[in-house]
């Protein structure tokens, strides 16, 4: 029969296992990736503003907000942006990083199966379509 302290240590040892690969599973499944694709010939700049679903005043429900240079037929990737939640999502393509060709708002939900992404297509219009 094992001794106490044996039973402890081993007892202790899975426990700090368990909780180190939970911790890891954590940090990065919970986080959204944003990727844009462009699918013009010009280059695009999109700007992307993450909003939290809680009803705090805009100034404080501000999550993420960054600009994306994508360059003709390229795509940008920006990875852990935010925490996986509810947000609305409101984003702005400027081609050839001036003229204003669409803006406009999508609501992330997130899928809760560890693969977190928001990705949209440029198109040949200027407009972004959710992928």
């Amino acid at each position: 029969m094992p001794s106490r302290r044996s039973a402890l240590r081993a007892a202790s040892v899975a426990a700090a296992g368990a909780l180190a690969g939970c911790s890891r599973l954590r940090s990065r499944g919970a986080r959204v990736d944003v990727t844009l694709f462009n699918q013009t010939d010009a280059p695009y700049t999109v700007e992307v503003e993450f909003y939290r679903d809680d009803g705090a005043t805009e100034a404080a429900a501000r999550a993420f907000s960054s600009s994306f240079d994508v360059e003709p037929d390229g795509e940008a990737t920006a990875e852990g942006v935010v925490d996986a939640g509810r947000y609305l999502v409101r984003y702005y393509a400027y081609e050839g990083n001036s003229k204003l060709t669409d803006e406009d708002h999508v609501h992330f939900i997130p899928s809760g199966d560890e693969t977190e992404n928001l990705a949209f297509d440029i198109q040949e219009t200027g407009e972004l379509t959710q992928r």
